[in-house]
């Protein structure tokens, strides 16, 4: 191979690289959203049955 092959080849593997880390940063980003989503729903029906196994609120009178 000679020099423009072997240039052509590593940009072509550089813009393979960094198009996949991208997608894969975008990704775990998306599922980090996801999750958090899911733990923040989750502690308000944790929140909500610890709230109702006590009684709930009391109101005044």
């Amino acid at each position: 191979m000679d020099r423009w092959n072997i240039a052509i080849l590593v940009i072509a593997a550089y813009v393979a690289i960094t198009s996949l880390v991208r997608l894969m940063v975008r990704r775990r980003d998306q599922l980090l959203g996801d999750f958090r989503e899911q733990m923040e729903a989750e502690k308000g029906r944790k929140a909500e049955k610890k709230s109702r196994q006590h009684g709930g609120p009391k109101k005044a009178a």
